[in-house]
């Protein structure tokens, strides 16, 4: 797979974080990109972590790692990931647990690590809620299930897709994410992650 469809790919799936507006997403790929998404990725603060591998794809937590220990600072976050067993003081434990609880999943040995959510910047009251509703009775759907509030997740959906229309626009035209992050970072974007 080549760069430019790397590129594309980071564009769809993690547009908010190339933006700088959201601390982390999902990303998935074809097994075996691994210096494509390196190259990709060259020039800019985010990184991927390895999740894991399965004989076709590759899951990755793409993030910011400046934007993921402001969130990781958060008292009502910390304290909800060190009650799900995380060493919320060090970023790479973090990653580790995640990573471990992500494996368990996917060899079908455990539930889904709902705590991923938070890490994503979903609101916290929206992650406890999909947990205790077994991800039923929301209020709204869209880029997480909702159950608090539908102003502020709207809000955030729609900043979230105006973002990815711009950054796979700019992914189309050729431009590397290097550049597409120094231009979200002069318009000044907000962090609606923060709430």
């Amino acid at each position: 797979m080549g760069t430019e469809r790397i590129r594309c790919i980071l564009g769809q799936q993690c547009a908010p974080v190339i933006a700088g507006i959201k601390p982390s997403n999902l990303l998935i790929v074809e097994q075996g990109n691994q210096n494509g998404l390196r190259h990709a990725l060259r020039g800019t603060e985010l990184n991927g972590y390895l999740l894991h591998r399965s004989t076709e794809k590759d899951y990755w937590l793409l993030y910011d790692p400046k934007v993921l220990r402001r969130l990781l600072t958060d008292i009502d976050r910390k304290q909800y990931l060190q009650a799900c067993g995380y060493d919320t003081g060090d970023l790479k434990a973090v990653l580790g647990r995640l990573a471990a609880r992500f494996q368990r999943y996917k060899q079908g040995e455990a539930e889904f690590p709902h705590e991923m959510g938070v890490l994503f910047g979903y609101p916290l009251k929206d992650v406890t809620g999909f947990i205790e509703n077994g991800g039923r009775n929301f209020k709204m759907s869209g880029y997480w299930k909702v159950y608090d509030d539908v102003t502020y997740a709207n809000r955030i959906f729609k900043l979230y897709e105006y973002v990815k229309e711009t950054v796979l626009g700019l992914c189309r035209e050729g431009v590397e994410i290097s550049d597409i992050r120094k231009q979200f970072q002069i318009s000044g974007h907000p962090l609606p992650y923060i709430s």
